[in-house]
């Protein structure tokens, strides 16, 4: 089968780079190479025992070793270095383990030819408490408003109060509380449910780092209903006689109280509010207590007629 030129030098070219690729390889594979691993950190703690400040989660170690001892590297799963704590924390509530310690730990890890050039980081310093965790409330820090027809219905609720502080009794001392991060949402149609985080705190570790939160958001509809009104204030032996006696509220509330025969709100007349030397006998009509999330609450009538009796 005959090629043509163009096909013949493709050819050529393809077989020189072939063998230009076998003789790198074979240089590179029989002469030192240095690779960058990141090789996984794992540390068991005694149950009682808390660390300050996070453990990397993998070291980076340089290694240096034949190229085609690489090859072993590369099909099998870096092993995880596993540390002991009581190998490595001193007398003074310390976790500290320096670079030549570090070096030891990891050799076990690779090939017996291997040479670790450099781990990073060099060393591990984490102070460490074995104190109780102290229990502190929790403070949120969060901004919720929802879209102009609905309403946040009933109060925040938080998956836990308080959490544990654990550090050092000086630092415990001057602990009282956490705070979440700030969360901000608007234009909500639903209720909020959200994890949220412990603001870390410098020199202690917050158990657990994070709660769940519940903000209730409704619809709200529109309704009327009539209600009494109340007299307040008055003095023994008083009877104020209202004309009429009740008074039509309208109101925009949440959804799953429209279903209510009593709205809850409250229609008040003060008896102190009566002027006195006035000709018309008339008395204002105010709002008294409204359930929350309530939005637009107006009566049919701002004033109404009374008559006075003395017992």
């Amino acid at each position: 089968m005959k090629h043509s030129p163009r096909t013949r030098s493709a050819l050529l070219y393809l077989f020189f780079v072939v063998i230009s690729a076998m003789f790198w390889s074979f240089l590179t594979f029989n002469s030192d190479v240095q690779l960058d691993m990141e090789v996984p950190v794992e540390m068991n703690l005694p149950n009682n025992v808390h660390l300050l400040a996070k453990v990397p989660d993998t070291l980076t170690v340089t290694v240096r070793d034949r190229g085609y001892r690489f090859f072993s590297y590369l099909f099998h799963k870096t092993p995880k270095l596993s540390l002991r704590f009581t190998d490595y924390s001193d007398g003074n509530s310390v976790f500290k383990i320096d670079q030549s310690h570090l070096k030891k730990a990891l050799a076990p890890l690779l090939n017996k030819h291997a040479t670790i050039v450099s781990v990073l980081p060099e060393s591990i310093n984490i102070k460490f408490t074995d104190l109780p965790g102290k229990k502190v409330p929790v403070k949120t820090d969060i901004i919720v408003e929802p879209r102009e027809d609905y309403a946040q219905y009933g109060a925040l609720i938080q998956s836990m109060d308080s959490v544990l502080v654990f550090s050092d009794a000086k630092t415990l001392s001057e602990i009282n509380e956490v705070y979440t991060y700030h969360v901000e949402e608007h234009e909500l149609t639903d209720t909020l449910r959200r994890k949220v985080t412990i603001a870390p705190i410098n020199g202690a570790v917050v158990e657990p780092r994070s709660i769940d939160i519940m903000v209730p958001i409704e619809k709200l509809k529109s309704q009327t209903k009539s209600v009494k009104i109340v007299v307040r204030n008055a003095p023994p032996g008083v009877k104020m006689l209202l004309f009429p006696g009740d008074v039509e509220v309208s109101y925009r509330s949440p959804v799953s109280r429209t279903k209510n025969d009593d709205p809850g709100i409250t229609a008040v007349v003060d008896y102190n509010s009566i002027a006195t030397g006035s000709a018309d006998n008339k008395v204002k009509v105010m709002i008294g207590e409204v359930p929350a999330a309530y939005q637009d609450v107006k009566f049919s009538h701002d004033s109404v007629e009374y008559i006075i009796e003395k017992h």
